[in-house]
Order: structure tokens, then C-alpha cells, then sequence
């Protein structure tokens, strides 16, 4: 570990008492930042350059270079100009404590698109029909994502088709789940429970984190609300946010698995697994919606233009994109294109 007189630096590393970072191969990348129990700031040479204080180091930051920070734990006092200088910088902040249900969210002023997309989304989330409709969506996906290594019994699928009522969906999620990590836990070895106290849990949360910090970036970036989901009903946490994880989830359990594989069951699998989610978001994949190239961490972003697309009437259909094979026919109109396509050489 770092002493206490040599700050640790930024980088693309994973640090084990569990500073996340996360950097690109991009030059012009920005890093996400998860600080343990901070204490103190201070300034360091030019306005975007901080010290930052915390329980096990110091850690040297460059606004300029960090799109996201997370302070957990956190005590001490937090100076008005480190605020004012994450609005300049765009910046979301977050603080979050044990225990505490509601974290501060830090919103910056100058992020989002000029048009009114929150009175949509209110109003679809209060019409019954469309919001069985998107949250029906959404756990299509993350079944579809399930196989082969996991199957939905048909019954559950025309069950699923035929809801429109949020409750049945989450009824029918729920059923599923619990086969679902059922068989996961077993096929992995340990003797625990998604919901029980252990390292692996641990470690999907942890991932589960990460990526919400990504897609709370997106959807602040188009002026939805994160705290007005579809199928998540309550309004006191970002719902929205949890709703749009959903199709993704098979990306952190691969995480896990492959850190589980690579380090045990013990106190690093956290960290481990949280470079192997990186390190899955940078690969290349093929999106059949869209028909590009992407990297996978491109889909979190694209998953926000769908839902934009459909809230502004863009297409009638919620396309979520996910990454799939090449294959003929017409594409759906789905309203959107993913960013940061990716050109291959014939």
C-alpha cells in the first residue's frame, strides 16, 4: 500500500483496498472513482488538482481526468470550491454512508440536452400499459441473456408476455431469480446465497456499483430522472438506474465468475473482479439492433438512448441493444445509434 507521504496516482488499475478506477485504452478517457471512508481534502496546484484523504492513503486526483467519484463512508468537511469545480468539470458526485438509504447526489449544471424528456417519462411511468410494456422489456432481456447456461421454463415467457401490471412482472422476475442464482451458486462451488454475507456477493455488488455509476452518468446526461423507474416502483433511490442494469447483469456475473475462477473464494475477489468487468466492457462486440461494432461498455450508454428513443415517440418499440451475431433481414427501427462505433479492417 501506498504510504501516507506518497499519494497514490490515478491509473487503470484496480487498487485493493478497493479505489475503482477505470481508464480506457482512449487517450482523451476519463476515470470512475470509488474512495473508502474519506476524511480530508486539499488543494493541490491548479484548480482541478485535489488531494484527497483517506482511511489507508492519499489519493493525488486530476479533475480534469474523472468523470464520476463516489465517496463512501464518508466524514470530515468537503471545501464549496471542490464542489463548484466538479460542476465546471461535469462531474457526478455521490456520498454514501452504511445503512443510509438515500446517498447525496451531486448533479452537475451544465450536463443534458435542452429538450424536456422528464415530463415524458413521468407520464409514461403513470400509464399502466406502457410501463408494463418497458418493464416487460427489460426482463425479456435479461432472460434472453440467461441462455444456454440457464433456461426459462416456456410457461414463465407466456406468463411474462400476457403481464400488464408491473407487480406480475416483478412477480415472475422474482420466481426465476431464485432459480437462477440458485443453480449459479452451485455450478460455482459455494455453499452461500445471493442474498447471504459472503465474498461473492460482495463482489456482484460491488460490479453492480460500478455500472450504475456508469448509466447514472447517462441518464443525468439526458435529463431523465434517475429515481422514476419502470420496474423498480419506488422513488426514494435511483430506480431508473437499476431498471436499465437489468439487460446487462450477465456482464458482472461473468466478472465474478472469471475472478472466481482466477483468485477463490476470498477477500480479493472484489478487486478481481472488478478489473475482469473492465476489462469485458472494453471488448468489441457486434449489436444486431443497430447493426455496429461497439465496445461492450457502449451498450450501458445505448440502453438510455433506447429508452429516450421511445419516450420522444423516436420509434414505437423499446429496442434495447444487446450484443448478438450477424445475421440478414431487416433491422428494427429502434431509433438511435450507438456511439464510439467501431470500424473493422476487411
Amino acid at each position: 500500500m501506498e504510504s501516507e507521504d506518497k499519494p497514490l496516482k490515478i491509473n487503470e488499475q484496480q487498487n485493493k483496498d478497493f479505489i475503482w478506477t477505470w481508464k480506457s485504452s482512449s487517450k482523451s478517457s476519463k476515470v470512475s472513482v470509488w474512495v473508502p471512508y474519506f476524511n480530508e481534502l486539499s488543494k493541490g496546484k491548479g484548480k482541478s488538482h485535489w488531494f484527497i484523504t483517506y482511511n489507508g492513503g492519499i489519493l493525488d486526483l486530476d479533475l480534469n481526468k474523472v468523470d464520476f467519484i463516489l465517496f463512501y463512508g464518508a466524514s470530515g468537511v468537503l471545501p464549496l470550491e471542490f464542489l463548484d469545480q466538479l460542476s465546471a468539470h461535469g462531474i457526478i458526485f455521490i456520498i454514501h454512508r452504511r445503512n443510509m438509504v438515500r446517498p447525496y447526489f451531486f448533479f452537475p449544471s451544465n450536463i443534458g440536452d435542452s429538450q424536456d424528456l422528464l415530463t415524458q417519462q413521468i407520464l409514461f411511468r403513470t400509464n399502466k400499459i406502457q410501463r408494463s410494456y418497458i418493464a416487460r422489456t427489460l426482463i425479456h432481456n435479461r432472460f434472453a441473456s440467461f441462455r444456454p447456461d440457464f433456461s426459462v421454463y416456456d410457461q414463465e415467457i407466456i406468463a411474462l408476455n400476457q403481464a400488464r401490471d408491473v407487480n406480475k412482472v416483478r412477480s415472475i422476475e422474482a420466481v426465476v431469480s431464485a432459480r437462477f442464482w440458485k443453480q449459479w451458486f452451485k455450478e460455482l462451488g459455494v455453499d452461500e446465497s445471493r442474498r447471504s454475507d459472503n465474498y461473492v456477493s460482495t463482489a456482484l455488488d460491488a460490479v453492480s456499483k460500478f455500472f450504475y455509476g456508469i448509466i447514472l452518468r447517462w441518464v443525468l446526461f439526458h435529463t431523465l430522472s434517475p429515481c422514476h423507474g419502470y420496474l423498480h416502483i419506488p422513488t426514494d433511490y435511483p430506480s431508473l438506474v437499476y431498471d436499465l442494469i437489468e439487460p446487462y447483469r450477465y456482464i458482472l456475473e461473468l466478472s465474478v465468475k472469471k475472478a472466481f475462477t482466477n483468485v477463490g473464494n476470498n477477500k480479493d475477489l472484489t478487486a478481481t473482479a472488478l478489473n475482469e468487468a473492465k476489462s469485458l466492457l472494453e471488448e468489441s462486440v457486434y449489436v444486431p439492433a443497430t447493426r455496429q461494432f461497439v465496445r461492450r461498455k457502449n451498450l450501458l450508454h445505448g440502453v438510455v438512448l433506447a429508452l429516450r428513443a421511445y419516450l420522444t415517440g423516436e420509434t414505437k418499440r423499446l429496442v434495447i441493444p444487446t450484443e448478438g451475431m450477424k445475421k440478414g433481414g431487416r433491422p428494427p427501427q429502434c431509433g438511435y445509434s450507438l456511439p464510439g462505433e467501431i470500424y473493422l479492417k476487411r
